[in-house]
């Protein structure tokens, strides 16, 4: 073989896959991938945005399962105000909430430090904090806060916070009321 012949940087997977694809295809190529990008660094964004733009709230809550085989420990969360009273529930019938946004406001509990459900309404309140969300398939309300993935081996831990009524989750409110959960906390 001759010297000449020989490439002298070999390519890697990828470089020979982009030298392989030509002309209007790099074009496509790079669409797509900034496309992708785009979209996770909105999603990324929107959240975040949540947790800077929003004021912290401290709610109670009521875990459901504390662990999944696959996900490993993490808890989903029920809150009071997750539950659609009972006027509203007779509306179901009428018309389909689930395309409607449903608003839970909040008020303050006699600790000073917790937030409890106030008013639920169909329409967006006129002031205070409030907490907007939608109705799920089991009748429930979920305003985003819903889920939240622990520490391997500290499930059982928030589990037994949670029946002893100790764990309260903090969440950021948004002046529109989106949340986003920014942690669970064991009290003493």
């Amino acid at each position: 073989m001759n010297v000449v012949d020989q490439d002298p940087v070999p390519q890697s997977a990828f470089g020979k896959i982009v030298k392989a694809v030509t002309g209007q295809e790099r074009w496509f190529l790079a669409f797509a991938i900034g496309l992708q990008l785009t979209v996770l660094m909105f999603m990324t964004f929107k959240g975040t945005m949540i947790l800077v733009r929003g004021d912290v709230y401290y709610v109670r809550v009521q875990p459901v399962d504390p662990r999944d085989m696959m996900r490993g420990d993490y808890v989903i969360l029920s809150y009071e105000f997750s539950r659609l009273p009972g006027w509203l529930e007779g509306q179901t019938k009428n018309e389909d909430l689930r395309d409607r946004p449903i608003y839970v406001s909040l008020s303050k509990e006699l600790d000073g430090k917790h937030w409890r459900a106030g008013q639920t309404s169909l329409k967006k309140p006129a002031k205070g904090p409030f907490l907007k969300g939608n109705l799920n398939q089991r009748g429930l309300i979920e305003f985003g806060i819903e889920q939240y993935f622990l520490q391997e081996g500290k499930g059982r831990e928030y589990e037994e916070a949670v029946r002893s009524r100790r764990l309260s989750a903090e969440i950021a409110i948004t002046p529109e009321g989106a949340a986003a959960m920014r942690g669970l906390h064991i009290l003493d």
